[in-house]
């Protein structure tokens, strides 16, 4: 399934939706854990829809470190990612 179906981006940022990350979650990772549904308040980002951004964005190299310190919460459903991150 393409990656590009489950978030927009320009030459400045990447943003994720909440049905877009909801579905990624559902029909990508098999994950159904509530925290993933669109319209629960306590919504998060998949990490595995983050993780495999920043291998599209990337690439992949023996060594490689990840760091992700803290939830994405979207703003009004959409979250932006500055791309100068990945």
């Amino acid at each position: 399934m393409p990656l590009g179906i489950f978030y927009t981006s320009n030459t400045s940022d990447i943003r994720i939706s909440a049905r877009q990350a909801s579905s990624f979650a559902k029909q990508v990772a098999g994950d159904f854990n509530p925290i993933h549904d669109p319209d629960n308040k306590r919504f998060r980002v998949p990490g595995n829809l983050l993780f495999a951004l920043a291998l599209a964005y990337q690439g992949v190299n023996r060594q490689m470190s990840f760091s992700f310190a803290g939830m994405l919460i979207p703003h009004q459903k959409q979250r932006r990612i500055d791309r100068q991150r990945f």
